[in-house]
């Protein structure tokens, strides 16, 4: 009797124990979701309905060169930082700013620098930030840089809703200048049939190194995989050659 209850015993504690170690393994392979940002030429649906942009390249490729072949998901920025603040293993590829260093693991830098700044027309020189007091600014609503030029009643703003139609005024000479990301304008810039001459220097007011970000959840493997995945292809030139392809004008 007291043999076969010992026996009840070990059986309980077998099967606690295989559910443990189930629930481990289970954890160790739950998939990594893999984002990155809602806009051009970052991530974004091409002419013939396909998912495309450098962000989007890189991702794919840092997941094939991990061997975890994750689906890379296009999200809008708010939604995208929302899904890396789950208690989920995800990873995105973003700028080192305060909201992002402050929340998650910034895994390495792919090699490449976000600048957000003033792009004018040529002929606008912007050495300093009192030569934005002459030429009519085309500022896209959402578009940001800090407090000095965001109240300056001074400068000359219109608010048009989407770079897309800022970019447009410029090509109608409506305004001599537009302000954002500079990658994104000169990409926009292209695809209205915009050439390199058209634009002057930019004036820069931003500049954040891109990284791969993810949530803190990942295992110290996990981490140091991706983390290899992206000096390999840093270091081979591939990242710097992606952005070259898309952002040439």
């Amino acid at each position: 009797m007291v043999s076969r209850i010992i026996d009840i015993q070990t059986t309980k504690i077998a099967i606690i124990w295989f559910s443990l170690l189930l629930s481990t393994f289970v954890n160790s392979e739950e998939e990594i979701g893999l984002f990155v940002m809602e806009q051009v030429p970052y991530g974004f649906v091409d002419d013939s309905g396909e998912n495309t942009g450098v962000l989007f390249d890189i991702m794919h490729d840092i997941s094939r060169y991990s061997e975890m072949n994750g689906l890379v998901k296009i999200l809008p920025l708010k939604r995208l930082l929302a899904a890396l603040l789950k208690d989920k293993k995800s990873c995105s590829l973003l700028a080192d700013a305060p909201i992002v260093v402050e929340n998650f693991d910034l895994i390495e830098p792919i090699g490449y620098q976000l600048l957000a700044g003033v792009l004018p027309v040529r002929g606008v020189k912007l050495n300093s930030y009192d030569d934005l007091k002459g030429p009519i600014l085309a500022v896209p609503l959402g578009i940001q840089f800090d407090r000095k030029f965001n109240d300056d009643d001074s400068l000359n703003k219109v608010t048009p809703p989407q770079y897309i139609d800022a970019i447009r005024l410029m090509k109608r000479n409506r305004v001599q200048a537009v302000a954002g990301a500079i990658d994104v304008l000169r990409f926009l810039a292209r695809k209205e049939g915009i050439a390199l001459h058209f634009f002057d220097q930019p004036l820069i007011f931003i500049e954040k190194d891109l990284f791969l970000v993810c949530s803190k959840t990942l295992t110290k493997n996990e981490r140091k995989t991706l983390q290899q995945s992206v000096i390999e292809l840093r270091t081979s030139g591939r990242i710097q050659q992606l952005f070259a392809d898309y952002l040439s004008l």
